[in-house]
């Protein structure tokens, strides 16, 4: 049997790695009640407050029409509020409320912890190694990089 080109072991073993840190995160966060969606929209609006659905829609990968529940579950919830946007009264404006910007915050560090777990089987070293691979290969293919970079 010919062996496999290595750049398509890499895809399999960059899209198994996805779908197990997927699995162990979204497992660990239900644990807490969370869903993964829920998880990823109040992260995203406590790094870019006061966001247009829209653009929000867009960052998550999502369309409108599937943030719209999400968002009305939130608020409901008293974790977001819709404010019509200034510049175009079609359109709103999410917001975290003091409760939802103390939700994001402990997510955030339950998020922390999971990941930790998660990679506890890497060196600090293989870690930031990673880390650099993961960086070149995004940069390389014109993906996003990571919002803190």
């Amino acid at each position: 049997m010919a062996s496999r080109p290595q750049a398509v072991v890499l895809g399999e073993l960059l899209g198994r790695s996805w779908r197990t840190f997927s699995r162990l995160g979204q497992a660990r966060f239900a644990e807490s009640g969370l869903s993964a969606a829920r998880v990823r929209l109040l992260l995203a609006l406590a790094a870019e407050p006061d966001s247009r659905m829209g653009d929000l829609a867009r960052s998550l990968g999502l369309t409108a029409r599937a943030l719209t529940p999400l968002t009305d579950s939130l608020a409901e919830e008293g974790l977001v509020e819709r404010v019509v946007d200034p510049a175009d009264r079609r359109a709103f404006r999410l917001a975290l409320t003091e409760l939802g910007a103390g939700e994001a915050e402990r997510i955030g560090a339950l998020q922390a912890q999971i990941s930790d777990e998660i990679f506890a089987g890497l060196t600090p070293a293989q870690r930031r190694d990673l880390e650099r691979l993961l960086l070149a290969f995004v940069a390389s293919t014109g993906g996003e990089g990571p919002p803190d970079c």
